[in-house]
């Protein structure tokens, strides 16, 4: 992590901790935004490939930016995509993405984020435990299956936090 990241991430601790940013997140996703809905179908699917996307995949974080550990998995739940973390624990920062990305994440690079190459589906409001991001079909497109890492972004900074590959 360089010094730009290192200042910016003390800045947003210190916000996080004077209580200038709003850390509350429920574990669903607001139901404003289409790309995140909750879902109200429990049945799983059985892993193999559907609707063009490859499911039932897992992954764990790497950390990248900022000390992250949690496991990912996705999933189809009836017509949509589940993408759920559990046992996260990341450093507190203000607007930090979570994407589904194209391709693998090695290394933290403001030249990861290229249009067309990832979708943000939803906003952590919290770091640590579990979340779930429900996603649409129609939100991925046609190339749902190239989408194979789970990325934590922090806009404010331009920095990945972690990434997740899914296998």
């Amino acid at each position: 992590m360089n010094a730009r990241h290192l200042s910016a991430l003390s800045l947003t601790c210190l916000l996080a901790l004077t209580g200038t940013v709003a850390l509350a997140q429920s574990t669903t996703p607001s139901s404003a935004d289409p790309a995140m809905t909750d879902h109200k179908d429990g049945a799983m699917n059985d892993g193999t490939m559907k609707d063009g996307a490859m499911m039932g995949l897992r992954g764990e974080f790497k950390s990248l930016a900022a000390p992250t550990q949690g496991k990912v998995s996705w999933e189809k739940v009836g017509a949509r995509y589940v993408l759920s973390i559990t046992g996260l624990k990341t450093e507190a920062a203000p607007d930090l993405k979570v994407w589904l990305y194209q391709g693998d994440v090695l290394k933290d690079s403001a030249k990861l984020k290229v249009p067309g190459k990832y979708v943000s589906v939803g906003t952590l409001k919290k770091f640590s435990g579990d979340a779930k991001f429900t996603v649409s079909a129609q939100t991925l497109g046609k190339n749902m299956a190239k989408f194979n890492t789970v990325v934590l972004w922090c806009d404010q900074v331009s920095t990945a936090f972690a990434s997740a590959p899914l296998k």
